[in-house]
């Protein structure tokens, strides 16, 4: 892995903060709650307010927020730790729990000024995002009028501010391309039809729409281009580590964490259910099956491993980014692959182990369904698609430009 770092600088020190392994701790311990509420969490189609209490009282929608505001300001392999603890509970949760994180991240890209509008007085704030641009802006003086739909706005209605995207009309040396717009989410509607799925339904990602356009000043603008080139207005604030992070190579990183952990949840049911289970036409436990032995052992191996090559790739990058350099194409190639080889496995696990659980396992009641549900529907998400990742890191190994983003 070649980066460019300069020596001199070191990675923040900041003790005060609560460590890895405790906010770990802390997201087990919200477990037995997570459990208890998965099936109404699926049912309200999204995630309870007090639910989202307990996660902000333990700190675990701070993980990668800026610092100067009251965030950990770790990087992404704190998402993976907490988002795989709190996914062997509910993968709602956790995917709306490290969604905010994430766009909580996202905002250290925008100018100091407009970091403080969204935090200064209210440091509780939660932001969602919606980030394809589907809506559309007109440049009038000052800054931009907004308007359109915003489809699969997770957690939503748990959120303060969020941030939408439209394409911006060229300017300057700037062609036209995707923007991001930072603003409060009451100036947005939510469509509550918008959501009815098989997976994932917990996390209440609703499509938002304004229908009469909204006025934003040019500073709650960030044009994706520069997102993507780690040239936003961020990169110039001092004490701004979190925006040097690309959000092509490290953002995918949040969701695919509580797919692991549901896979590891619904291996930590699997092996309970079949010290009980009894095979059918048989005396003995399906426990002692050779089959389900088989299923249980690959499930465990391929979850350890998936989560192993995310934190140690993951936790590698970023130490060079916090360090004050730059990423190359091999080091961000290789987050990109651990992350689409986690996915692939997670759902690998899951879907052997419902195969081998019996038709019981369907109950609407038991977890077992709804992990099978939900990790076949996030592995959908268009930052996970796995066959694509795989062939930019071909296309790498061969020499060839790869293509896709990373």
């Amino acid at each position: 892995m070649n980066t460019t770092a300069p020596a001199h600088v070191t990675v923040p020190d900041r003790p005060a903060r609560p460590g890895l392994e405790e906010l770990a701790v802390r997201a087990r311990d919200l477990q037995p709650m997570l459990r208890a509420r998965a099936r109404q969490t699926e049912a309200d189609r999204r995630v309870g307010a007090e639910v989202i209490a307990e996660l902000s009282k333990a700190e675990l929608l701070n993980v990668v927020k800026p610092a100067r505001f009251g965030g950990l300001e770790y990087g992404p392999s704190a998402m993976v730790r907490v988002g795989f603890e709190l996914g062997r509970a509910c993968g709602s949760t956790a995917w709306c729990a490290m969604v905010a994180s994430c766009d909580a991240w996202f905002v250290s890209y925008w100018p100091l000024e407009v970091q403080r509008e969204v935090w200064q007085d209210q440091p509780g704030n939660i932001v969602a995002g919606a980030l394809g641009p589907t809506g559309e802006c007109e440049p009038v003086d000052g800054g931009y009028r907004l308007w359109g739909r915003w489809p699969f706005a997770s957690n939503c209605e748990n959120s303060q501010w969020v941030m939408i995207s439209a394409i911006v009309p060229p300017s300057g040396d700037k062609p036209a391309g995707p923007g991001w717009f930072l603003l409060p989410i009451d100036g947005l509607n939510i469509d509550q039809d918008s959501w009815h799925v098989s997976g994932l339904a917990g996390t209440g990602s609703k499509t938002l729409y304004i229908d009469e356009p909204v006025f934003l000043p040019a500073r709650r603008m960030v044009r994706f281009s520069d997102v993507v080139a780690l040239t936003t207005p961020g990169t110039d604030v001092p004490d701004n580590p979190l925006a040097m992070f690309g959000f092509t190579t490290f953002a995918a990183s949040s969701v695919v964490a509580p797919l692991l952990g549901m896979a590891r949840g619904a291996l930590d049911w699997y092996s309970e259910y079949l010290r009980e289970k009894i095979r059918p036409g048989a005396s003995a436990p399906a426990a002692e099956s050779p089959l389900n032995q088989l299923r249980a052992g690959r499930a465990s191996a391929d979850i350890e491993a998936a989560l192993a090559l995310l934190l140690n790739t993951v936790q590698s990058a970023e130490q060079i980014v916090f360090a004050g350099g730059r990423l190359d194409t091999e080091a961000r190639l290789a987050v990109r692959r651990a992350i689409g080889y986690a996915a692939s496995h997670a759902v690998q696990a899951v879907n052997s182990l419902a195969e081998a659980a019996g038709a019981r396992s369907t109950d609407l009641s038991l977890p077992l369904q709804r992990f099978w549900r939900d990790v076949n529907a996030g592995a959908r998400h268009v930052g996970l698609d796995e066959p694509a990742i795989m062939a930019m890191v071909g296309m790498h190994l061969f020499g060839l430009q790869p293509e896709g983003a990373f």
